[in-house]
């Protein structure tokens, strides 16, 4: 599989987070989350980078940028905060609750999001 990521982004430390859901991407997943999520990465309270997780379509896809058509769950969270949150170490609810984590679109849909964290957990050495 190939990898969409551009050398800009390699400071971002959540570039190694999508690349490991990348590789966990599978159909099983496609069929548990049914929805596009829009990852809009920030640092230093900017958009840093942009990443689509498609777990609707065919066999699933993760690349660098804005989805082709509306994302149904769009998230936007610091590229630390993001670190914290795949590692384990920050709660989703808190993280939502504390405003690390902004969630638009179908708010319901952020609840699958730990199928995505699972999956690049036992590989990720964040």
């Amino acid at each position: 599989m190939t990898h969409h990521f551009s050398r800009a982004k390699m400071s971002l430390k959540a570039t190694a987070f999508f690349t490991e859901i990348s590789a966990a991407v599978n159909k099983d997943m496609v069929k548990k989350v049914k929805a596009v999520f829009q990852w809009n990465v920030t640092q230093d309270g900017a958009t840093a980078g942009t990443w689509t997780v498609d777990l609707k379509n065919g066999d699933g896809k993760v690349f660098e940028g804005a989805p082709k058509k509306k994302a149904n769950c769009t998230l936007t969270i610091s590229d630390d905060d993001l670190m914290a949150l795949a590692a384990g170490d920050l709660d989703p609810m808190n993280a939502f609750m504390g405003g690390k984590l902004k969630i638009g679109g179908n708010i319901m849909l952020a609840q699958k999001l730990t199928a995505i964290f699972d999956a690049a957990k036992p590989k990720a050495k964040l």
